[in-house]
């Protein structure tokens, strides 16, 4: 479309130029001198054509010009236009890292309440209680086999909340560069919408 409003206004210019040396050609003719002149006949009157082609030529280049600023204006919306969708992009990219955020405390929730059960489990008195109501031959076995299921779970669980950190951190730092291109976005929106 800007091609096509560029072609148009060559296209004016030349034809304004041309016209404008076909006036001058045609009014302008090489200096006499008085014994060279010829009699007042109607040959040496201006061509009557010259009026209305310099007429002709004042409204194409008025029309070029409200074409330039018509295209300067075209300009300009197009470039806010193209602002407007990368904010909207940025902001819809900003709410889904907040709905990430959020899910994200929804998953360690458990994790750490799962976490804080085992814990507990842990403890010698608590592994000394649980012990104390089941028989066996060999307790020292069933009780390392507890503790070591327990450490397992506590392990797995850990690396698990240590992943959702380290998501939640990548997740925090790319909303915050989001947010800083959001403002900046903003003021460049501000400036091509200003008159």
């Amino acid at each position: 479309m800007t091609t096509l409003r560029s072609c148009v206004l060559c296209m004016l210019v030349q034809l304004a130029l041309s016209l404008s040396l076909a006036i001058n050609a045609h009014t302008q003719q090489p200096a006499q001198t008085p014994a060279e002149k010829p009699a007042p006949d109607s040959a040496s009157t201006p061509c009557p054509d010259a009026e209305p082609l310099r007429k002709n030529i004042s409204k194409l280049s008025a029309e070029v010009q409200r074409l330039k600023k018509r295209v300067a204006d075209l300009e300009k919306e197009r470039l806010a236009t193209s602002i407007q969708e990368q904010l909207e992009k940025e902001e819809k990219r900003g709410e889904a890292l907040q709905l990430h955020l959020l899910e994200i405390a929804q998953k360690e929730d458990p994790v750490q309440t799962r976490l804080d059960q085992i814990n507990q489990q842990l403890k010698p008195e608590v592994v000394e209680r649980t012990m104390a109501g089941v028989g066996s031959v060999h307790p020292e076995e069933l009780r390392n086999e507890v503790l070591s299921r327990l450490n397992g779970d506590r392990a797995r669980l850990l690396a698990q909340l240590e992943l959702l950190r380290q998501d939640r951190t990548r997740t925090r730092s790319s909303l915050a560069t989001t947010d800083a291109a959001i403002q900046r976005l903003r003021i460049k929106l501000a400036e091509a919408l200003r008159p």
